[in-house]
This record gives C-alpha cells, structure tokens and sequence, in this order.
C-alpha cells in the first residue's frame, strides 16, 4: 500500500512551522516546478519518490483554483487517490490550506454523486468562485462528463488503471489539465507505459522525475526538520534520516524512492486490497478466540526472513495471531517457535524464548516450504506434530502460481486480517504480475516476498477446514467373536474411531493426526 507524504501526515503542524517562511518559499522547488509544470500541459505525469510531500503541494494548487473566479482561471478540481481514505485526507490538506491562503471555504463535508451504474460517495469542499475540490475514490465512471482540473495520485495502484486514465484524457476535450502522479509499481504497469509513450512522442504530454535525492536536494530534510520542531520534538541528524528512510525500503529503494520500476506489471495483490484488509486487533495474540489455527512456515536461514505465521479462523475470516520473522536465526529458534503455537515447551530454551510463551493454539493444519533446506524442516516437523496436519509444498511454477492466487483471492474477498505495518504491506506488494495477461509471477529484484509465502501457505492449508471430530472407543473384541483389527502394541489412539460432527469432504476424514488435540 501507498504511504502518505510526511507533510500529508503533519498538516496541522504547517502553518506554526512555516509562519516565518516568506510565501515564496512555503513551497519546495519541486513542488513548485511540478505545479509550474501543470499550468504548462494538458497533461503531465509525475514519476515520485515517496515521501516527498508532491500530494500536498498539488492540494495547495487544487485550492487556489478552485477558489479563483473563472475570469483568474478558476474551474473546479477533482482528485481520485486509489481509495476513498486517500479522498477524505486531500480535502483535509485543502481544508488547511484554505486557512492558510485566508480564502474563505465551507467545512469539508461528504457528497453522494449519483450515476446509472450505482452512486459515488466523495468529499468536497465549496468557495465563493462557485468552483469545487471534489474528492473520490478510483471509479471511472465518476469522471464521466467532467471538467477542470483532474489529479489522479498513486496512479500505478488504481486497481483499474487503464480505464480511470481514459476517463481523465477525455475529458480535456474541453478544456483543463490532467495530472498523473505515482510512485512506480512494476515495468508493464500501465502508468510507466503512460510515461514511455509521451516519452517516445507517442502522446502529447510532460513528465517529471523527482527522486528522493532530487527532493532532499531541494530541500526536504530541512523542512521536515522544521515540522517535526514545530510538534516539540527534536529530529534526527540528516544523514541518520536518510539511512533509516533507505533502510526502511530496502531492495525496493530503487523502485520506491529512485524511481527505477522493476520487472512485472504491478504488484499481485492490489494495495487498496491490502488496506481494507489491514486492522489494529490483527497480530495480537491475547485476542485468540479458540478457533481453528492455519499455520504457514516460510523456510530461510541466511540471507531471506525466516517467517510462522499463525492465522485463526474467525468466521470464514483468517486473522493473524501470531508472527515471528526473524533473518539468520538458527534453526533451533526455529523449531521453539514451531513448537508453542503447537502448545509444546522447548527442551532447549533459546535467548528469544524470554519473550515467548507457548499458545494453546487449536492447530488444524501447517503447511512449510519444503523447497531446499526445508525438507528436513518439514521431516522434523511431521515427526513431532504429525505428518497429516503439518504437510511440505514444494515451490515448483505452479505451486507457487497455487499460494499466490489463494493469497490475494481472500484479499479480494475481505476473509483475511492483517495489523497496519509497512514491513507486511513492502512485502506483500514485492510480488509482481508478469507474461500475457499478468498471470504468471516475478519477484521484483533480489526481494523475496517471505511473509507473502507464509501467509500464502497458511491459506493452502485453510483452503479445505476440517469439520468437528467426536471419539468413540472401538470395542477391543467383534461381534462375531476373535480379536479385533488392531495392533495391541499400537498407542491409544489407534485403538480409538473418528466420526465427523461438522462439514467437509470424506478426504478430510484422514485429515487428523493421531493424538491431536482439538
């Protein structure tokens, strides 16, 4: 998922932070050569770094031109970010700016516009000139009929980009200006193919690059600086900023903040998927409720994350209980953490075990990456828990193609939860579309997207839930007299029956480990 600029998230702080600034330096160069740049063209496409602030300096052009007359070259002004939260935050920062310019406006308030094919909730702002900001969520059809000046942001994370584009591009048929702005999400995405096209004279248009060392060079660090002093906190030295920015991104800092897309043609799972699904109870594990446990094991030793992820079943929905990541960890830490969400203390009891406690997890089912190293692991794990509970999925082409589309079919459905982290949303979006119809997989760069894998493991092993299992003892003699069909040397449980209660396929029968507990 996108992240908002630091300034998108300091608005308030703005005006006691710049009221010694003189006017002309309210703005950074590159949010005035960007705005500079729109005045100039029809259309213009930004390719961005993130966290660079381009949304809140566009919300303060949006403003004045709404807020202009006419005659001065007022029309109204429509934004679309991918989602309606991206819509609500830029009529906020206009609703600042507004003050901030002393431009009379009403309060921020929510519309309903109504269209044929179902009605648009929006957010808006009014002046005096008669003139809008109006903002929506990424429908096409809002667009229908429109005039003005039209900011379409994070374009590369439109779920449909292709068609919001077209609506846009439309609409300067009659006057106006079109402004396409984004971080890159993938090569074949449909807005760097906007930028090589208008690159190669293709379509008549601009485009401006500004990376993260373009805004730092324009000033970036210091005004964060002056914000963040404004609030009554002091900021870290610059060059400890820069590195914990770069760190932050990774592998991806290319693509992220240098504006190089990477291989595919845009992440598999959709950021505003990945938002809706975000939620502040998921990852907490004293919020279990009992529930059936999927657990996926993304195997790694050295270079790539070790990742368990633990997910209960909560009313078809699959939420995050438990997440353990960790990079070079032996495999004994390995094993300990395993083993508590089977609800089994360690015989040896690691460093990191201090902050651990073993989970009275229902555990139906724990799917590991068998691949390489991990078929010991999953040896191992089978032994100890049971080899039909805990199965291994090797990471062949379409095993792979298998846990990613059950990954992002609950995302598109809303059945799965996970907590509001940018570590989880990088990772999830590390995985790209590629080949005809983006329907085959590439990782971006030398990023392995490994809690994708794990939670796409423990949608594999959700995939088919066990129902209920009741016991009931098997007379240890037949009927017909002569000793029953079991071996007197053999453990309880095989001397016990399985009968289903609840729902499921006969397969599923054989689908219990000896001993489980449920």
């Amino acid at each position: 998922m996108t992240e908002r600029g630091p300034f998108l998230d300091d608005a308030a702080a703005l005006p006691e932070a710049v009221a010694t600034l003189p006017p002309s330096d309210i703005l950074l160069g590159y949010q005035r050569g960007t705005i500079k740049l729109t005045h100039e063209n029809s259309l213009t496409v930004v390719e961005k770094s993130r966290r660079i602030g381009l949304t809140w300096g566009l919300a303060s052009d949006a403003t004045l031109t709404a807020s202009a007359s006419r005659q001065a070259g007022g029309m109204k002004a429509w934004y679309m970010g991918y989602d309606l939260e991206m819509a609500r935050e830029f009529i906020d920062v206009c609703g600042m700016w507004a003050g901030a310019f002393q431009i009379a406006a009403s309060a921020a308030d929510e519309v309903v516009l109504a269209d044929p094919e179902g009605d648009i909730k929006a957010f808006r702002i009014s002046f005096p000139s008669g003139f809008e900001v109006v903002a929506l969520p990424s429908v096409a059809r809002a667009l229908r009929g429109k005039q003005g000046l039209v900011i379409i942001d994070e374009a590369a994370f439109h779920k449909n980009l292709v068609e919001v584009l077209k609506a846009a591009i439309a609409l300067l048929m009659w006057g106006g200006r079109v402004v396409v702005v984004s971080t890159h999400d993938g090569l074949d995405n449909p807005f760097n193919q906007l930028i090589d096209e208008i690159r190669a004279g293709r379509r008549k248009g601009a485009v401006k690059t500004i990376t993260f060392d373009d805004a730092l060079g324009d000033g970036l660090y210091e005004r964060v600086a002056l914000v963040t002093r404004a609030k009554g906190q002091e900021p870290p030295s610059k060059e400890e900023w820069i590195a914990n920015i770069r760190a932050t991104y990774g592998d991806d800092a290319s693509e992220e903040l240098d504006c190089i897309p990477k291989a595919g043609s845009g992440s598999w799972i959709a950021a505003e998927d990945i938002s809706a699904c975000e939620h502040p109870d998921a990852g907490k594990e004293d919020l279990y409720q009992g529930g059936l446990v999927y657990i996926g094991y993304d195997v790694a030793r050295r270079r790539d994350l070790a990742v368990i992820w633990a997910f209960e079943l909560v009313k078809g929905t699959l939420w995050l209980r438990s997440r353990w990541e960790a990079r070079g960890a032996k495999f004994a830490e390995h094993n300990n953490e395993l083993g508590r969400l089977f609800n089994i203390e360690p015989k040896v009891k690691t460093p990191s075990w201090a902050t651990r406690k073993v989970m009275p997890y229902r555990v139906a089912a724990c799917r590991i990456d068998q691949t390489g190293m991990g078929e010991k692991v999953v040896e191992d794990a089978q032994h100890d828990y049971g080899a039909t509970r805990v199965q291994g999925i090797l990471f062949t082409g379409p095993n792979r193609l298998d846990l990613a589309t059950l990954l992002r079919d609950r995302f598109e459905a809303g059945t799965i939860r996970i907590p509001p982290d940018p570590a989880i949303r990088t990772d999830l979006r590390a995985l790209k579309r590629a080949g005809p119809g983006g329907k085959a997989l590439v990782e971006a760069g030398e990023v392995h997207p490994d809690m994708f894998w794990a939670a796409g493991l423990a949608c594999e092993g959700a995939r088919m839930p066990p129902g209920d299992f009741a016991y009931h003892t098997i007379p240890r003699s037949n009927p017909l007299g002569g000793r029953a069909d079991v071996d007197d040397e053999d453990d309880g449980a095989n001397r016990k029956g399985w009968e289903r209660e609840g729902e499921g396929d006969g397969s599923m029968r054989r689908g219990l480990s000896r001993g489980a507990t449920w």
